[in-house]
């Protein structure tokens, strides 16, 4: 199939000769079209596929007689830049990509020429080149754009996966003796040949640093991480020796800091048969080559890392807060924050601030710095290059974790659960507007939305809070009261919103808002996300059949281990939903599936009707699709 302007040219290739079957003229010019068979076993393909500009349409066309099957119109101004047939798990589709990164999907009737369930996913934000390859003797789709995505199929439902680089402007299959079941990859400088990975949501890589990680930061602009560690180095007589090769010790290049004289405080730290060495570590984001390592001095731990910009300063700046840690001091009592900046190779310190304490959190607020420093939270400005403090507020035991949204500051501390703080601008002042008066020995924070908290406490139980607004009096209002309630089972240590695979909004009809992720000291990650009442209310339902048709371990009720549980009381859990009891569902024998969905209905139209083991399953394996 050829196309010239606004013509179509079908051509048969013979011995010796092309011969021209049929033609058509289009009302508009030719963007992108496909020929591919579909039909099992067919060498011939029996449509074709076609993008149009000016009308940003796309057409099947019966060959070789060119009559027009089926017309879509998509959406927009945006030209359709590659259109593909292929078909997943034995249904064809049709995928059509437009020059802004976004992709239309249909399934495709062959019999009879038509395109059905439309949906639409954002890839990327270039135009984007649709190829297909085999895996696993598989058919996938590589789209290939600033973000390379492979589109494959599960359960008939369609997957996308990231790819792990960073642009690919087209894509070939390569097969030969040299490179067996391979791609070939072009982007704009460089040619890559290489094979993929079975295809997965999720692609784990390890980087062994041979010491500990505490802290880790992102910085888009110089495409490089930053990661602070802690290794162990032996006494000796000339000084101290690393116990193993690690990442601080083999780095590119190094620079320490210096003391400005050695106290005896200092000296008898330096005692010890071991030493901890705490280091700044930046590395490059695509080989994970360490680059840099800044060496601290034998007293200084660090406790904080970000990476942001400052007021009106455009540089990105790696802000690390560390505290002089002594045997004989029951707390710190002066710490650094220190602003550093990574430049054409070069770590630089350009500013550093003395502290009464360690500096617990750090965060960017409103092109400021925010550090809860022992039990204050403090506000510093940045003028010329150097952090002034503003104001602080003090009402904490010790103020561990600080999360913002807009004007407000959230505080989880160490006895005294989580208090809301809101920035007054024009008084310059930390006002506080709500606490919860519950003593929750805090692990992480996390706001969910204006009114609503999330947290997670020493006896790994998690709990949100609600700051009730409407409040009459002013008592009421300063009170946040805990809603929900849930006994996790392991000890959390950070939440962070976002997501570990991609959001398509156009394949799920599940409408959840705010991904929270969560780690733990055990290695899990996992992921905490809002429900719309009425789901909620279903899947309540389908949790509590699921508890009287599988057995846990040992025997234990559902509703005793999920229990919020601390020495102080206990609350019987309310407000979540088990996500991985939600998820067995899947594992079930049919008969055991027919026995949980009895009795359980779903909306479908505006109607309410009994809802079959599939329909339970579709949905669920939504649900799989949001981790």
């Amino acid at each position: 199939m050829c196309a010239v302007g606004s013509n179509l040219f079908y051509l048969e290739i013979y011995a010796g000769e092309i011969k021209q079957i049929s033609s058509v003229q289009m009302e508009h010019e030719v963007s992108c079209l496909d020929i591919t068979p579909i039909e099992d076993g067919s060498e011939k393909a029996e449509i074709c596929a076609v993008g149009l500009w000016t009308e940003i349409s796309a057409r099947l066309l019966k060959i070789p007689s060119m009559q027009v099957l089926h017309k879509e119109m998509l959406d927009g101004e945006i030209i359709p830049r590659s259109i593909l047939m292929t078909v997943f798990e034995g249904q064809p589709y049709l995928l059509c990509a437009l020059g802004d990164g976004s992709l239309y999907y249909f399934q495709m009737n062959t019999t009879i020429g038509r395109l059905s369930e439309r949906k639409k996913v954002i890839l990327g934000t270039q135009p984007t080149v649709l190829k297909t390859f085999k895996s696993l003797s598989m058919t996938n789709v590589y789209a290939c754009s600033d973000r390379p995505t492979v589109i494959y199929s599960s359960n008939h439902k369609l997957v996308f996966s990231n790819v792990n680089l960073k642009e690919v402007n087209y894509m070939c299959p390569l097969n030969s003796q040299g490179y067996p079941d391979s791609l070939a990859l072009a982007n704009d400088t460089s040619l890559m040949i290489g094979t993929i990975d079975e295809i997965q949501k999720l692609h784990i890589r390890t980087i062994p640093l041979g010491e500990s990680p505490a802290r880790i930061a992102y910085q888009e602009s110089t495409q490089t991480f930053a990661v602070t560690t802690m290794r162990t180095e032996i006494k000796d007589g000339s000084g101290s020796t690393p116990v193993r090769p690690s990442a601080s010790t083999t780095a590119l290049s190094t620079s320490s800091s210096t003391a400005k004289m050695i106290t005896s405080r200092d000296e008898s730290n330096m005692m010890e048969d071991e030493v901890d060495l705490h280091s700044l570590l930046i590395i490059d984001q695509h080989t994970f080559e360490v680059l840099h390592a800044h060496h601290f001095l034998p007293n200084e731990f660090t406790t904080s890392l970000i990476s942001c910009t400052l007021g009106n300063d455009s540089t990105a700046y790696y802000i690390v807060g560390l505290t002089m840690v002594y045997p004989e001091d029951p707390e710190p009592k002066i710490g650094k924050i220190i602003v550093f900046q990574w430049s054409d190779g070069k770590l630089v310190q350009i500013a550093a601030k003395e502290i009464k304490g360690a500096a617990y959190s750090l965060v960017e607020f409103n092109g400021k710095l925010l550090a809860s420093v022992n039990s204050y939270v403090a506000l510093y400005n940045w003028i010329d290059h150097e952090l002034r403090m503003e104001c602080s507020h003090i009402n904490n035991v010790i103020a561990l974790y600080l999360k913002t949204k807009g004007d407000f500051v959230l505080v989880g501390d160490l006895l005294r659960s989580i208090t809301l703080l809101a920035y007054k601008s024009m008084e310059g002042c930390l006002e506080e507007i709500a606490r919860d008066y519950n003593p929750n020995w805090m692990s992480a924070i996390e706001i969910l939305d204006d009114d609503t908290f999330l947290g997670s406490e020493n006896s790994y139980n998690l709990f949100t809070c609600q700051k009730d607004s409407a409040a009459t009096t002013d008592d009421e209002r300063q009170h946040l009261q805990e809603e929900s309630f849930f006994h996790l089972g392991e000890f959390i240590n950070v939440f962070k919103k976002g997501s570990l695979v991609m959001q398509n909004i156009g394949e799920s009809t599940i409408n959840t808002q705010g991904n929270v992720l969560f780690g733990t000291i055990n290695g899990t990650i996992g992921l905490v996300t809002r429900l719309p009442e009425e789901f909620f209310k279903f899947l309540l339902e389908v949790q509590n059949k699921l508890t009287k048709v599988i057995k846990s371990v040992g025997r234990i009720d559902h509703s005793f281990w999920r229990a919020f549980d601390t020495e102080r009381k206990t609350e019987p859990s309310n407000g979540f939903i088990d996500g991985d009891l939600i998820e067995s569902f899947l594992d079930l024998s049919t008969d055991k599936m027919e026995e949980v969905v009895k009795g359980l209905q779903i909306e479908d139209g505006g109607m309410k009707r009994d809802a079959t083991s599939n329909d339970l399953i579709k949905i669920v394996e939504e649900l799989t699709r949001i981790h």
